[in-house]
Order: structure tokens, then C-alpha cells, then sequence
């Protein structure tokens, strides 16, 4: 290959990753543009809870209390934002009830959980991981409307 085809792979592959770069950041960033794809926020998930879980394990190992609060409330800003993207891409249009329905369910599980001394047999962690990975489960089916594209 003339070294000049091989620059214009290298370059087309370049602007490729740059791209799929961009879409995995986009999650940071709430948008009416981006289309989270099923794959995509499979993906998306395990990434930023892989992600957390190095952080707050760091963190715990160098007694750093507050970036461990940090990480945790990070991590569910992500997740709470991908499935908020994710109920968009899927057609439901009453998103800010989800948004409050989850932020509910956090504060109760939290305070069940407070009140039961962080036991894990109580109800306030079965409530927390019952609707975590409910919602998870129900986007991860949930189709996506045709009429959205990836941009």
C-alpha cells in the first residue's frame, strides 16, 4: 500500500475512534441529540460501575472518606442520566417522574437502611438493589424508536 493510502486509513480509523470516544463521553453530558442504543448502554453500565468500583476501592484503601461519598453519588448521577436517555430513546416522555420516583426510592432505601444499622437482611438494601436492577433490566429490553438516529 502507497504510504499515503496507509495516512488516509490511519486518519479514517482516527476519526472513527474519535467518534465512538465522543459517543461513550456523551453519557457525561445530558442530550436531546444522542441515541443510547441497547448495546450501548450495556456497555455504558458495566463501564462506569467497572470505573467507580476501581475509584471507591482506591479511595477506601487510602482512607479517603470523602471521594468515596464523591465516587458513590458520581456513579449514580451517571446511571440515573443513562437511564433517563435510555427512557427518551425508548418513547416514554414523562422522564422527570422517573428522576423523582428514583431519588424517592433512594432516600427511603437510605433511611430503612440508617434505621436498621446497615444490616443487609433488613429492607432498605433489598428496596435499593430491587429497583436498581429493575430498571437496568426493563431498559436494557426496552426497545428503541425507529425514528431516532445516532448522531
Amino acid at each position: 500500500m502507497p504510504p499515503l493510502v496507509r495516512g488516509g486509513y490511519i486518519v479514517t480509523l482516527a476519526k472513527e475512534v474519535n467518534k465512538e470516544v465522543n459517543l461513550m463521553l456523551s453519557v457525561f453530558i445530558p442530550s436531546s441529540r444522542k441515541c443510547i442504543s441497547r448495546r450501548r448502554y450495556l456497555l455504558l453500565f458495566f463501564l462506569a460501575h467497572v470505573l467507580s468500583f476501581i475509584f471507591i476501592a482506591v479511595s477506601v484503601k487510602l482512607h479517603f472518606t470523602l471521594l468515596v461519598i464523591i465516587f458513590t453519588v458520581m456513579l449514580h448521577y451517571l446511571v440515573i442520566n443513562m437511564n433517563c436517555q435510555r427512557l427518551r430513546d425508548s418513547g416514554f416522555t414523562y422522564i422527570k417522574y422517573y428522576v423523582w420516583g428514583t431519588l424517592a426510592v433512594y432516600l427511603v432505601a437510605i433511611v430503612l437502611m440508617l434505621a436498621e444499622k446497615f444490616a443487609c437482611d433488613g429492607f432498605g438494601t433489598p428496596l435499593f438493589l430491587i429497583w436498581y436492577f429493575t430498571t437496568f433490566s426493563l431498559l436494557l429490553l426496552a426497545p428503541t424508536e425507529t425514528n431516532l438516529s445516532n448522531k
